[in-house]
């Protein structure tokens, strides 16, 4: 709002004044009669709705102010203000206009002074060099620190704006937030049943998210990330390729899948089967089945024929799947398959075969049992049967084995796919989500004919 005092010998003259340098929108605060005439207060922008509480304070001792009174006293506080506002820009000007007029000064004696001679020239520089490379502080200090004084109060003002305005959540108030999302976070690690050391790295990873959704997004980008998977498929290739692990993980299903597989790809010539597995009475016949419906040759390794003989023999096929027995470790077979696999004077790419069904641990010792083979990677099975998927994931994160197949049911070659991390935890969130899963055993399947249910949360 713009404030001004108008003088005139009478009204109309007065408010001419007022139209000229205000124009029609300017409102006249106050008219009083003085000598000579007539004096007008009238203001450009006014704002009605500006606080009157503290003039009407100066004017409480004379009772209720009238609404002229008050008009007139907030004039007189603009007023008052503006001409502040005038003498410190007449100080900054002449504080600007001292500094221009000392500099000029000392720049037309440096040009105005004579020739001086070589004896005495040394001297008088000395005097006057001095002068001239002194700091501009110390020829107007007055000035400068004026300048200073009123360059920190203004300063001293942005900032107070500055933190109201940018203002942030107290610092309890951030501290329970995150407590909030990480006690959310905690709570969802552990329904998916993910291992202990992988959900305290990932909260550590997600501990300074603000919401449950970007904390979640943390932690699948970092799941991802450290599940490792096979870029192609297994049958593309050519070579040796055995399956190991223990009894029932289902090595022999996944080896028909996969050679179903291959032959509707390139066809059945250059495929063949062979098994290791002459330790348990007819292992050998679910793969004959399969290699009589894919017209596949199937080799049994036995007293007769070793690996190496029969991997010689069989140098002209592209890819040989190897069935192996599933042995304890502590099996003296055990041990004795091992050797045949690393003597058969071919390079045999080893993939550990894994239920999904088991135990963390379980998975884990297998492991461990299996490594020496020099492992090319890992196989899920039995995805369909398992309640959660936390503990595979948490595996194949903490072994960094490439994933190359999961498993998910009975149907050959249907029931095989490649391993992709985001859809493997999608699925152990798909699981999560369903609550309840029943499971019902007919009338005629129980013993004492009732039907049992039996509920899984």
């Amino acid at each position: 709002m713009k404030v001004q005092r108008f003088f005139a010998k009478n009204m109309a003259e007065a408010l001419r004044q007022v139209r000229e340098e205000f124009g029609p929108d300017a409102v006249i605060l106050s008219n009083t009669k003085v000598d000579g005439g007539m004096e007008l207060v009238a203001a450009l922008d006014y704002q009605e709705d500006a606080p009157v509480e503290e003039l009407k304070e100066d004017l409480s001792r004379q009772g209720q102010p009238s609404p002229s009174q008050i008009a007139r006293m907030h004039a007189e506080k603009h007023l008052k203000l503006q001409r502040e506002m005038d003498r410190a820009r007449q100080r900054i000007e002449e504080v600007r206009r001292k500094r221009s007029q000392e500099g000029e000064r000392l720049s037309r004696e440096a040009i105005e002074k004579p020739t001086m001679s070589a004896a005495q020239s040394p001297l008088k520089m000395a005097a006057v060099q001095p002068e001239l490379n002194a700091p501009r502080s110390d020829r107007s200090s007055g000035g400068w620190e004026e300048l200073s004084d009123m360059k920190a109060e203004i300063l001293e003002l942005k900032n107070m704006i500055s933190e109201q305005v940018t203002q942030k959540r107290p610092v309890a108030e951030q501290k329970s937030m995150l407590s909030v999302v990480q006690e959310q976070v905690d709570k969802m690690l552990g329904s998916l049943c993910l291992a202990e050391s992988l959900r305290k790295r990932l909260k550590r990873e997600c501990a300074m998210a603000s919401s449950f959704d970007e904390a979640w997004s943390t932690i699948r980008d970092s799941i991802c990330a450290s599940v490792q998977h096979e870029g192609g498929e297994i049958i593309d290739r050519q070579g040796v390729i055995a399956l190991v692990g223990p009894t029932g993980s289902g090595k022999t299903m996944t080896i028909g899948k996969m050679a179903a597989r291959h032959v509707m790809k390139y066809g059945a010539e250059g495929l063949a089967l062979v098994t290791t597995d002459r330790y348990r009475i007819a292992a050998h016949e679910q793969l004959k089945v399969f290699g009589r419906i894919l017209n596949v040759p199937v080799h049994v390794v036995d007293e007769r024929n070793d690996l190496e003989s029969i991997l010689r023999g069989l140098k002209h096929k592209k890819l040989v799947l190897i069935d192996t027995a599933g042995l304890q470790h502590n099996d003296t077979c055990w041990s004795e398959q091992l050797q045949e696999i690393r003597m058969s004077g071919q390079e045999v790419n080893a993939y550990l075969v894994v239920p999904a069904v088991g135990q963390y641990q379980v998975m884990c010792s297998t492991y461990q049992h299996y490594r020496i083979m020099g492992l090319s990677g890992v196989i899920v099975t039995k995805l369909d049967e398992a309640v959660s998927l936390g503990e595979i994931i948490s595996f194949l994160s903490e072994t960094e084995l490439r994933a190359a197949y999961y498993t998910d049911g009975q149907r050959v070659p249907e029931d095989i796919h490649q391993v992709r991390a985001a859809a493997l935890l999608d699925k152990a969130e798909a699981l999560l989500n369903s609550s309840e899963r029943w499971v019902t055993i007919r009338s005629d399947e129980a013993n004492d004919n009732d039907s049992f249910y039996f509920h899984t949360a």
